[in-house]
């Protein structure tokens, strides 16, 4: 029995239990609720883009998101992050890898005259912090398996990645309100932090480049404040990714 043979007999198996699924537990997709779909092609189409964001302490002065948090964008999005519709997350995965192969493709292009944007040989994937409170609410972190999985596809491609634990929110931090960029800055100076246990991890010692990655980027306040911590405790943070971005009213990050 060929392997090619074995392959598609386990495509036509998953593809009737899938199917079979839906039947017994429908579903509708989490942007915009057509039947029978995690996310149908309309919707998952919105995330395939490479906007960039500004990201001060980033190499390439600048992050990238797959799209524009709005719409059926920001429906999924919070279906999957705060209503638990884990079945989003192979959808999210292949989002972000796509990206991550478009920025470094990107990389290539432009590193032929610009030495900064050389796509590095060795990574740590740095998810961006959640409060202990938020984890607890949600039941898990919903970047860890986005994370896991990007690095598998940075070693596929020939990327040397770890996914380390480097940034924490601070505990016991008192909230504050967070309705403006201001705010939101205020806010992550007081609560993100380095977490000095995995700094003393194997991968750290051998590799100091980090690509940061987070669900949705709104002000730029909480991912800036995560590249300007590893950067002042000597890591060079390369780019950061993101599912979504929230433009300023003047079309680009205010913070």
């Amino acid at each position: 029995m060929g392997a090619s043979f074995v392959r598609e007999r386990c495509a036509a198996t998953a593809g009737l239990l899938r199917e079979l699924g839906y039947l017994l537990f429908p579903r509708g997709c989490a942007g915009c609720d057509t039947p029978d779909a995690v996310l149908c092609d309309r919707c998952e189409a919105q995330f395939h883009h490479c906007i960039p964001f500004r990201l001060r302490a980033g190499v390439l002065r600048s992050g990238f998101a797959c799209a524009l948090y709005r719409g059926v964008v920001r429906n999924a999005i919070l279906n999957w992050k705060d209503h638990g519709d884990e079945e989003c997350d192979g959808v999210f995965i292949a989002t972000l890898n796509r990206l991550f192969d478009d920025v470094l493709a990107g990389c290539g292009r432009v590193g032929e005259h610009s030495p900064d944007a050389v796509i590095p040989r060795e990574v740590l994937i740095v998810s961006a912090p959640s409060s202990a409170s938020s984890l607890h609410a949600r039941g898990r972190s919903q970047l860890a398996p986005l994370a896991k999985a990007l690095c598998a596809h940075a070693n596929a491609r020939g990327v040397r990645a770890a996914v380390v634990p480097l940034l924490i929110v601070r505990a016991n931090s008192k909230s504050v309100e967070t309705n403006g960029a201001d705010q939101r800055a205020k806010r992550a100076r007081r609560t993100i932090c380095i977490n000095e246990r995995a700094t003393h991890a194997e991968e750290t010692e051998a590799c100091r480049t980090v690509i940061l990655i987070d669900d949705i980027v709104t002000t730029g306040a909480t991912i800036n404040r995560c590249a300007t911590v590893l950067t002042e405790h000597g890591y060079t943070v390369f780019t950061a990714l993101a599912l979504a971005y929230t433009p300023s009213k003047h079309g680009y990050m205010v913070a």
